[in-house]
Parts: structure tokens; C-alpha cells; sequence
């Protein structure tokens, strides 16, 4: 396991069991106390944990938002012309009646939801309230929607940790799709919350392709958690406000770039 995948483990199961001493997690990762040490120190600086004498406490998730994640409220009305756009070009594009789709909770993808109702057959899987709500009008036996369970993370409106990962790798879709909060070349796409990078790691997993809608506002921020790459990715559906360098970028990499 790679440095960063234990990291990503560790606060997993400290969210999961609520806090842990030093030996209980050298056994469970088969690392040593010192290489565990390491990772809590981190961890801590992280604001992820707190370290206690012989171990750590993970902090809820109340207190491990960062200034940086805005509230759903505020994702929901910034951009929304554009957001909209986006998520009419990608349900009427990318979905076919028969499909297994996963979608995301993110602000732009969730509208994708409301504009599947009119498909004969679909299986939805989410983690998310906002996309559980827009398509529940349209929900019958021939077109279901599947949530996961978790801990429920209301500035997000998504359940997380184990429960939601453990559900996203027991199905496999044909498309997922996602969004981040940024994108840079560099760091590639990324979120504020650990927690919810996990999952929607285990979602690309589950899927055969990977739809990525973001608008351009989102080219070079960046925040702590990677979601993805451009490797990881197949398709990218952005606006056109996207610079030039960027498009540029996007393509030679293989990936297939839509302009809105």
C-alpha cells in the first residue's frame, strides 16, 4: 500500500470506529508504530485527527471542514445557466435507456438527473441527497435508483466513509459521472474532503467510463484531496470559457473534450 492510500485508509477507519491507539493500527496495516506515527502527524497538521496520548481521535466532520468547501447552497446557485447546460448536454449524449449510470452529488451532475425521467429503463446508483431527489419523480420498477448509505456529510449532502465505498464496489456501471471543485494540470481534479474523494474514487472504479463536467470557473483552483487525473478519466464536458492552453492540454492527452 502506498503512502497516501494508507493515509486515505487510516482516517477511513478512524471515521469509521471513532479513534484508535497506535498498536491497533500497526496491526491492522502491518506498518510499524513509527510509520503509523508518521502518517497521525500528518494526518493531525491536516486537521483530519487528533492525536491522543497512545493514539488518535478522528474529528468529525463539523470540524474538519475547511474554509475552502463551500456550503451545497452556495455551489447550487454559482454558475447555474452554465451548470445546467452542461448537464443537459452530458444526459442527452452520454445515457441510453438500459443503462447503469452512477451519479455524483456535485451541483452539476445532479441536474443530470431530472433529464433521464423520459428513458424506458435505467439503474441509477448515487451517494448523494440532491441527485436521490431529482430523479425520485421519475423512479419505478423499470427505472430505479440505488443509495448507498454511510455518514452523512450535510455541506455535501453525501454519505461517505467504508459503508459507501464497500457499496460502489459491489456494482459495476457503464458510465460514471462526476465533477470536482478544481482542476490543474498538475494536482489534476480535486476536493476539499477527503472523505468524499474516496468515494468517488471507488465510483470510477465501478465503471467502464468516466465522464468528468466541469465548468471552466473550476480551471486552476485546487484543493487538498485528489479525485482524478486526466489518465483516469474519458470524456471531459466543459464551457466555453475554457482557455485555450487548456483545451489544448486536455487533448493531447487523449482524453475526449467537449465545449458547451
Amino acid at each position: 500500500m502506498l503512502p497516501l492510500q494508507r493515509k486515505q485508509a487510516l482516517i477511513a477507519y478512524l471515521a469509521e470506529i471513532g479513534a484508535a491507539t497506535l498498536k491497533e493500527l500497526s496491526d491492522r496495516f502491518g506498518v510499524s508504530e513509527m510509520t503509523i506515527r508518521r502518517d497521525l502527524n500528518e494526518l493531525e497538521q491536516e486537521h483530519r485527527i487528533r492525536r491522543s496520548h497512545g493514539g488518535a481521535v478522528y474529528l468529525q466532520p463539523e470540524q474538519d471542514i475547511g474554509q475552502d468547501e463551500p456550503e451545497l447552497t452556495t455551489k447550487q446557485v454559482s454558475n447555474r445557466d452554465v451548470k445546467d447546460r452542461l448537464a443537459a448536454y452530458a444526459a442527452q449524449k452520454f445515457v441510453r435507456s438500459g443503462d447503469t449510470v452512477v451519479l455524483e452529488n456535485g451541483t452539476t451532475v445532479s441536474r443530470m438527473a431530472e433529464r433521464l425521467g423520459h428513458l424506458d429503463q435505467l439503474t441509477l446508483l448515487t451517494n448523494g441527497i440532491e441527485t436521490l431527489n431529482r430523479f425520485r419523480p421519475f423512479a419505478t420498477d423499470k427505472r430505479l435508483i440505488i443509495s448507498c448509505g454511510g455518514m452523512f456529510r450535510d455541506i455535501s449532502g453525501t454519505f461517505v466513509g467504508p459503508v459507501a465505498e464497500e457499496f460502489f464496489a459491489r456494482y459495476h456501471a457503464d458510465t460514471v459521472f462526476l465533477s470536482a471543485l478544481g482542476y490543474t494540470h498538475e494536482a489534476g481534479f480535486t476536493d476539499p474532503n477527503l472523505m468524499d474523494t474516496q468515494v468517488k474514487k471507488q465510483m470510477i472504479r465501478s465503471a467502464k467510463k468516466v465522464v468528468m463536467l466541469l465548468d471552466s470557473s473550476k480551471f486552476g483552483q485546487r484543493y487538498f484531496s485528489p479525485v482524478a487525473t486526466l489518465t483516469d478519466i474519458h470524456v471531459l464536458v466543459t464551457d466555453n470559457g475554457v482557455k485555450q492552453e487548456d483545451r489544448e492540454r486536455i487533448e493531447e492527452s487523449g482524453v475526449e473534450l467537449h465545449i458547451v
